[in-house]
């Protein structure tokens, strides 16, 4: 997962974060979840929407140990472009989500916000890509990625 290893924050404040290790962010107990570029996302034990908060890596955090367990499951959402028919036209996103429903709305997220080749309802229509909704552009694969063996 070389895309969610906050290799950054670790190199830049000399601090041991990635994703999975137990934190105590300004007095709470939580677990690194997300790179931020320079902050990290951490979900605090006591949210019961298990939502993932910006933290500096300095400000009042304490680093522990790698959690046993993560709040959230690892989805890889198999997403399909403007041919989904075509299956060279498809694009793995990797997304920690908590259900399928929120893993297929995170993967729509990071494409828009990304710019992913995939699920753009931006492009022009034309006789060839005729003008589609976003909702239309639908997810065809999702599965929690634990369940592989790579």
């Amino acid at each position: 997962m070389t895309n969610f290893n906050c290799a950054y924050v670790r190199d830049h404040y000399g601090v041991p974060a990635e994703i999975g290790r137990r934190v105590i962010a300004n007095g709470e107990p939580g677990v690194i979840m997300a790179d931020r570029g320079h902050y990290i996302g951490v979900i605090l034990d006591s949210d019961p929407k298990k939502r993932i908060r910006n933290y500096h890596p300095t400000w009042e955090m304490q680093y522990g140990e790698m959690a046993e367990k993560l709040p959230l499951k690892r989805y890889q959402v198999l997403v399909a472009g403007w041919g989904w028919w075509d299956i060279t036209n498809r694009t793995i996103v990797d997304v920690f989500a908590s259900t399928p429903a929120q893993a297929k709305y995170k993967a729509y997220e990071r494409c828009e916000y990304h710019d992913i080749e995939c699920m753009s309802a931006s492009r022009s229509a034309g006789p060839d890509h005729p003008a589609l909704p976003a909702s239309a552009l639908a997810v065809t694969f999702l599965v929690p990625a634990d369940q592989f063996n790579y």
